[in-house]
């Protein structure tokens, strides 16, 4: 549950950049709804590491987290998409796609988890990428709060790097996830954060294909440290099984494999707003 100290940095930070800066106007009470939001999707992820929360109660909770950010965007009805343009959704923008990609994105964060650096390496990379495409398309209050969450996230991995000396839990990885796709709702990017998810996407495709879906480390348990220090996959489909079949691998190794292929899709993510500005 080290995920708390983010939570408290990201409150801390938030609550001094509004107090520095609030107004009444659009910019604040989007910065302010989006903030809330992911402090609240922390939050359920602090029960649930006190309590482990059902798996069917947990996104009704996270819905219910994202409704700060449902209502700044209620006003907005239209997502755009490189190569087609802006898609008009009307109300289901907010009332639909806003909870939908909070709940998504969180719980994808979730499941691409459980090695030294791995979830906290992967916010950074993601949340940092967030912060700087905000900033270069004119959304500086969005771009702020990034930093902040990146910040966050860079200070909790100077403890989480391998060997860790503490871990994030739900707390630091459901909040990580819904901070990705809120910095994507409040500033219009949300291409660039889906293409920053695939990654998890993938993970959760893999472990979707097994006949069991989320009862895998149950049943097969975890992954064995062998005798050399390389890494023996649990017999399940999963994104880090599939890097310790090709190859004999470390754990750092590996969360370092795992964070340069995050990196790539970070890249592609720029490039794309870059070429589709």
């Amino acid at each position: 549950m080290g995920g708390f100290a983010v939570l408290i940095a990201l409150a801390a930070g938030s609550t001094v950049y509004l107090g520095v800066n609030f107004t009444l106007d659009g910019p604040s009470v989007l910065f302010a709804g989006a903030a809330l939001t992911i402090a609240l999707t922390g939050l359920v992820g602090v029960a649930d590491d006190l309590v482990d929360l059902s798996q069917r109660l947990k996104p009704f909770l996270i819905v219910a987290a994202s409704i700060p950010l449902m209502l700044c965007l209620l006003s907005r009805g239209s997502i755009f998409i490189p190569e087609i343009g802006s898609i008009n959704l009307g109300l289901l923008y907010p009332l639909v796609a806003v909870p939908l990609a909070i709940t998504t994105s969180a719980n994808f964060s979730n499941l691409l988890a459980g090695f030294n650096g791995l979830e906290t390496g992967c916010a950074v990379i993601s949340l940092g990428t967030m912060a700087f495409l905000s900033d270069i398309t004119g959304h500086p209050g969005v771009a702020a709060l990034g930093c902040i969450a990146t910040f966050a996230y860079i200070g909790f991995l100077m403890l989480n790097w391998y060997p860790a000396r503490i871990f994030p839990g739900d707390t630091g990885t459901l909040m990580a996830g819904a901070a990705l796709a809120a910095l994507g709702l409040a500033s219009g990017l949300e291409f660039e954060a889906i293409v920053l998810s695939i990654p998890a996407a993938m993970d959760f495709s893999l472990k979707m294909m097994h006949r069991h879906p989320f009862k895998q480390r149950h049943m097969f348990g975890d992954t064995r440290i062998r005798a050399d220090g390389t890494l023996e996959p649990a017999d399940y489909p999963a994104m880090a099984h599939a890097f310790m079949k090709v190859s004999r691998i470390t754990e750092r190794e590996l969360v370092v494999s795992l964070l340069a292929m995050q990196t790539v899709f970070a890249s592609l993510a720029i490039g794309i707003r870059l070429v589709f500005p």
